[in-house]
């Protein structure tokens, strides 16, 4: 019984950290497209400069493992000590044979739930290559048109639809 609320503290710390995860990459990402699409930025960047070889890389994948690569080094930090503190509060009130016959029930109801929850995680992950596709693609096409986009001052109409992606 007393298992039940580590369960749920341990789940909401997950889905806490794909939401911190996923906006963080989107409040990055805003911000810098928005510096990419400034004046003459994205044109420049392709076609005059050759420090940077691959923006449309840096500004979708390697955005994306920064904010994994930050969120898990939060995770590291902080979910084992809140484990270490829930554990050893409520092991000192379990002494006893009812601590490991507790400990082994919901081991089992966890893994039995997990199976049923796991089914709906493919469609999401379908989900997630095709909105990454997207991205990837509407970033491609900022690549090969920056010229025209700097050209006809596209910037703001190119941002928006940059954002939309992430809407």
């Amino acid at each position: 019984f007393s298992m039940v609320p580590v369960s749920l503290v341990n789940n909401l710390l997950k889905f806490s950290l794909s939401e911190l995860t996923r906006c963080f990459r989107q409040r990055l990402s805003t911000h810098l497209f928005s510096l990419y699409l400034k004046g003459f930025t994205s044109y420049q960047i392709n076609n005059l400069d050759n420090r940077i070889s691959d923006p449309d890389q840096i500004l979708t994948q390697d955005v994306e493992k920064l904010c994994q690569s930050l969120t898990e080094f939060y995770s590291n930090i902080s979910k084992p000590l809140v484990d270490v503190i829930v554990y050893s509060y409520k092991l000192t009130h379990m002494i006893g044979a009812q601590g490991p016959t507790s400990m082994l029930s919901y081991l089992a109801l966890s893994s039995s739930i997990l199976m049923i929850l796991r089914a709906p995680l493919g469609n999401m992950t379908v989900e997630e290559q095709e909105l990454e596709g997207r991205f990837r693609y509407v970033n491609s096409r900022l690549i090969t048109n920056s010229e025209e986009i700097a050209f006809y001052q596209g910037s703001e109409r190119e941002k928006d639809v940059v954002e939309g992606v992430f809407a």
